[in-house]
């Protein structure tokens, strides 16, 4: 795994075509990484988020907001950093050392929930920092990750690998979330058995990582500077050249803004204003990613124009979005009833899928169509900016991409605070009356203008 001697580049004749993609060793090593990887950063972070809304329940401060802060903090501090390495390195050494990196990760995390360890707040602020400490591993890990595509696949590929890598992501997602619920439900003494099937899962997602072809090191002399730790001078030039670049990047923290805000406000939904199951709560979180996995498909594979369609599918799924936001408050509000709580905590899956009531259905679908609002949306923005800058300059671009939407996503801690702080005003107020669904109705304002002005540039067009 040394990145000394001469970079590898596979001819063009290496290079998978359309029809053979999903048997090319490479692809597969890459899906599989990825979706384990995803599956084991979700699956942990909901479960630190269910533990957060159920000391709230029992009268603690709702420690949602610190959680996720101490998991995006990582990405706009390393980030940058990521983006060097995958300059400077190989970008599959980064990614195997990445994968290394987090088997010791979910050990701590093992550790943290075996008997004996403190409980209470004291567990959970130890595990708020083992989260910290995977939002690092990811850090370093997402800049090679992505920025490896280009390099592996033809472009008249990059969509529907982007599709594939987006699709199998959040189905890692809908599984983590799922089985975060299940676990918290059903083996709340025993989590560490959960942890240990984690670590196995990071031996194999190391294992998998193997099968990626090295890439060629971008810029072996690269130096390491101090601009390398957030975002360096060459991408601050890159965006005054390309400024269309920069407004897609700044999308881009708009968006996972509102993402970094849905997960905790449909946990607080589910949990505390619905009084829900954890099973049948992290079902609505799922169905988020549900979505989002039918809508990286639609845009990934549906996009036979290039960019021109990518633009027309960023501005539908946009609209879409908001749309979604707004139902979703609707039907939150209580306006058109509530659904139903379960007498019985530990159902099933099966169970807590089948025993819901119409709202329940409902709030899942609205759910449902947020994610295949965001899946459309986001493809085409992700592909561009893979796209747009030149070939030495990716990772960094990447690394940047990262620190910026990870400032988003801290935004939305800080989001979370101040609306948990003004719905409680509001309740106090009116004698009790829940106003969480503000939330979603926020989201959708704040949405509407990104519809209406942005419109996504072509690739070859970014510097004009």
């Amino acid at each position: 795994m040394s990145d000394s001697g001469s970079p590898y580049s596979p001819p063009s004749s290496d290079l998978p075509s359309s029809a053979g993609l999903t048997s090319d060793p490479v692809f597969g090593g890459v899906i599989s990484t990825q979706f384990l990887g995803a599956f084991n950063d979700n699956f942990f972070k909901q479960m630190v988020l269910l533990k957060c809304v159920e000391m709230a329940a029992g009268g603690s401060n709702d420690l949602q907001g610190l959680a996720l802060a101490a998991f995006a903090l990582p990405f706009v501090l390393l980030s940058g950093l990521g983006g060097y390495l995958s300059d400077r390195c190989s970008k599959r050494t980064v990614i195997v050392w990445c994968k290394v990196a987090e088997i010791f990760v979910m050990g701590a995390a093992m550790l943290v929930l075996l008997p004996g360890m403190p409980t209470g707040n004291n567990q959970l602020y130890l595990l708020i920092l083992v989260l910290a400490l995977m939002g690092a591993q990811s850090a370093i890990f997402g800049p090679s990750k992505y920025g490896i595509l280009p390099e592996l696949f033809s472009g008249r590929l990059l969509l529907p690998v982007n599709g594939a890598i987006q699709m199998t992501t959040f189905l890692a997602i809908i599984f983590g979330m799922a089985g975060a619920g299940i676990a918290l439900d059903n083996l709340d003494n025993s989590l560490w058995l959960c942890s240990a099937i984690a670590v196995g899962i990071a031996v194999i997602g190391t294992i998998t990582a193997l099968f990626i072809r090295r890439t060629p090191v971008a810029e072996p002399d690269l130096k390491l500077k101090s601009g390398n730790l957030f975002i360096p001078s060459e991408i601050w030039t890159l965006f005054r050249q390309q400024p269309k670049l920069a407004k897609a990047l700044l999308v881009m923290m708009m968006f996972w803004f509102i993402g970094g805000v849905a997960q905790p406000a449909v946990n607080t939904l589910g949990g505390n204003v619905l009084m829900l199951s954890k099973t049948r709560t992290s079902l609505m979180a799922a169905a988020i990613g549900v979505g989002i996995a039918a809508g990286c498909v639609i845009s990934g594979f549906a996009n036979k124009g290039g960019s021109a369609d990518g633009s027309r599918w960023t501005t539908r799924g946009s609209w879409m979005i908001v749309l979604s936001l707004l139902l979703i408050a609707l039907l939150s509000s209580g306006m058109v009833g509530r659904p139903t709580p379960s007498a019985d905590q530990l159902q099933g899956i099966f169970q807590s899928l089948v025993s819901a009531d119409l709202i329940e259905w409902l709030l899942r679908f609205s759910m449902l169509c947020l994610g295949v609002s965001a899946g459309i949306f986001v493809v085409p923005v992700q592909v561009y900016i893979q796209e747009a800058p030149p070939v030495e300059q990716k990772g960094r671009l990447i690394g940047a991409m990262n620190v910026i939407t990870w400032i988003g996503i801290l935004f939305s801690a800080a989001f979370i605070f101040l609306m948990g702080m003004v719905t409680s005003v509001l309740s106090d107020r009116d004698g009790g009356q829940d106003y969480h669904f503000l939330v979603f109705v926020v989201l959708a304002v704040m949405m509407a203008p990104l519809a209406r002005f942005y419109r996504l540039p072509e690739a070859a067009t970014a510097q004009n």
